[in-house]
């Protein structure tokens, strides 16, 4: 009896082993196949740049797009797809809203993300989306014509100081990037110039050309030997593709980098975010691609998600104190 009773209980113990094996197959077999099937990316990708066309953000991007492709398996299609509007922060905007599935990426700059944060009530704020690359250095240049009497920064300062509230400059708006680092200027050194605002480089530049205002912000496309010359480079670090001062040559310990990234809609898979990045340091790389964005005085200024991370809220921080100062903060 106790060995009959004793096998039944085998047999029951190998049916119930059994049946956890096969489910622990069949849930092994799911966990393949899921993975299996992401596949990422099999279509085309879609990158929204909150800008018009034929400025510098949208040309790089189309650069970087065009030579991703054949770094991302599968070979898709990348596009661009201006969204312009709001400083940046309506094609922000719907790249927040888009499908978490990384087929749609926007690219940013400072402004809508570690500016326009703590100007505008927006949908999102800087740390909402999920990072992917910082791409490459965009650089912000006080311009002035080729007959400006001042033969460099050093003259310059000497004469805003003498004569307050005198001088006049162009930039792309209230709480633009060049607009905030010539704001920092005025905090460091205590000189009294006035910033007018224009809705972009290229009215900017005409204001300057016209005799409407003594200098402009610009980037390194701009500089035409028969017209104008950079006066100072507003960076943090000197740049290799222009010779150009900083602040920091003359004592003056600010300056920013400023820089053109990817990011991508909230809840993107970490796995997908890993790929996009990897793709474009790739891009980045390629001699081809480098030798045209140098062309347009952008050089790679490559950083991963973490740092790119890191990049965004070290200027939010310094911004709000910045636009606190000029009473700009929401």
């Amino acid at each position: 009896m106790k060995k009959t009773s004793f096998m039944l209980l085998m047999a029951l113990f190998l049916v119930l082993m059994a049946g956890c094996s096969s489910s622990s197959v069949k849930g092994s077999t799911k966990e393949s196949t899921v993975e299996e099937k992401d596949n990422f990316p099999e279509e085309t990708i879609r990158i929204i740049v909150p800008y018009d066309t034929g400025g510098s953000t949208d040309t790089s991007t189309r650069i970087l797009a065009e030579a991703v492709s054949k770094y991302l398996p599968n070979n898709v299609t990348v596009f661009v797809d201006n969204k312009p509007g709001g400083a940046s922060t309506v094609g922000l905007t719907q790249v927040f809203n888009a499908k978490p599935d990384g087929y749609t990426l926007g690219i940013t700059m400072e402004t809508g993300l570690a500016i326009k944060t703590h100007t505008e009530q927006l949908q999102y704020e800087w740390d909402s989306f999920e990072e992917i690359s910082r791409l490459v250095a965009s650089p912000q240049l006080l311009i002035i014509r080729k007959d400006a009497p001042w033969a460099d920064f050093e003259e310059w300062l000497a004469y805003v100081k003498e004569n307050p509230g005198k001088y006049k400059y162009a930039h792309s708006g209230v709480g633009s990037i060049g607009h905030l680092a010539m704001e920092e200027l005025i905090a460091k050194t205590g000189i009294d110039i006035i910033g007018v605002p224009y809705s972009g480089g290229g009215p900017s530049m005409q204001a300057l050309l016209s005799g409407e205002v003594e200098g402009t912000i610009g980037n390194p496309y701009q500089v035409d030997d028969k017209l104008n010359r950079i006066l100072i480079d507003t960076a943090a670090e000197k740049s290799e593709l222009y010779e150009a001062p900083i602040f920091k040559d003359y004592g003056i310990e600010i300056g920013n980098t400023p820089w053109i990234g990817l990011i991508a809609t909230p809840g993107v898979p970490e796995n997908r975010i890993e790929i996009i990045n990897q793709a474009f340091k790739k891009a980045l790389e390629d001699p081809e691609t480098k030798e045209k964005l140098v062309k347009l005085g952008l050089a790679p200024y490559y950083a991963g998600p973490e740092e790119f991370r890191e990049t965004i809220k070290e200027r939010y921080d310094k911004n709000k104190v910045i636009l606190e100062n000029i009473n700009a903060i929401k």
